[in-house]
C-alpha cells in the first residue's frame, strides 16, 4: 500500500475535480467536416474520445486518495 501525506490527499481532491470539470465541458457534440464529392458532417462527442484516458486518471487518484496516511 502507498503511503501519502494529506496534503498530497488534498492536492489529489483538486486534480480529480479538475478533471471532472474538464470531462464535463467536453460533454458537447461538434461537427467534424468530411470531405468528399458532397461536404457532409459527422457527429463527434471530445467526451468520448478521452473518456478512456480520464477513466484512468480518476481511478488512479481515487488509489492514491485512500492510500495509508503518513504524517506531514
Amino acid at each position: 500500500m502507498t503511503k501519502i501525506s494529506n496534503e498530497a490527499i488534498i492536492e489529489l481532491r483538486k486534480i480529480k475535480a479538475a478533471l471532472d470539470d474538464a470531462y464535463n465541458k467536453l460533454e458537447v457534440v461538434l461537427y467534424e467536416k468530411n470531405l468528399a464529392t458532397k461536404v457532409s458532417y459527422s457527429e463527434v462527442k471530445p467526451s468520448e474520445l478521452i473518456s478512456e484516458n480520464f477513466s484512468y486518471i480518476s481511478k488512479t487518484i481515487r488509489e492514491l486518495q485512500n492510500s495509508e496516511l503518513v504524517g506531514d
